[in-house]
């Protein structure tokens, strides 16, 4: 792809991630996607065939756009904890996630595209978890993992638009406190069950 094209490209993704928070996923069109890029329909259309490969795209973006951003953070798991959640504000994140947690009940490609991200979101803590437990099994910092992206996100919530004042304004070092003692709990593997 060209230079040109590249650009065409992150012109239509952060305009189709612009859409969807300020209309929400009822506005999210190929038009008011267009409209918002300063493009005609056919421009985004050319890069993106559909509705469901923009919504693909916008999530494999947010998630590469938190790489980046991650490679700034701290290592250590409460350093990268408070990094993560004072970027979660910063950067409209809980708006965004919100619209697509509203559309991926409905929509196969949004469902999908959730899938892959929280897939790839524990991953990472996984990766956090493990540098400050390095003795845990890889189950249990699988576990613990998971239980924490559902504290983070759970928390998203609460917070973004200015809620986090008003619902949560001392969430942000509870939500780090608890998941240290989390990722510290030791954890029950549930027992096995037999399924026939």
């Amino acid at each position: 792809m060209s230079a040109r094209g590249g650009e065409r490209r992150e012109l239509i993704l952060q305009a189709a991630m612009r859409v969807l928070v300020r209309d929400g996923a009822h506005g999210f069109r190929m038009r008011a996607i267009a409209a918002e890029a300063g493009v005609g329909i056919s421009h985004v259309q050319y890069y993106y065939k559909t509705l469901d490969v923009v919504i693909e795209a916008v999530m494999a973006h947010y998630l590469e756009g938190w790489d980046v951003l991650m490679a700034d953070a701290p290592t250590d798991l409460a350093g990268a904890l408070d990094f993560m959640l004072n970027c979660q504000l910063q950067h409209g994140d809980c708006q965004l996630l919100w619209e697509l947690w509203a559309m991926s009940g409905r929509n196969q490609a949004a469902e999908a595209a959730l899938r892959t991200f929280y897939a790839s979101y524990t991953d990472r803590v996984c990766e956090l978890v493990c540098h400050g437990f390095p003795d845990a099994t890889p189950a249990s910092i699988r576990a613990r993992a998971v239980l924490i992206v559902a504290l983070i996100e759970g928390l998203s919530i609460l917070r973004g638009n200015g809620r986090e004042t008003e619902l949560a304004p001392h969430a942000r070092q509870h939500v780090i406190d608890a998941v240290l003692a989390l990722a510290a709990l030791p954890l029950v593997s549930p027992p096995q069950t037999d399924e026939r």
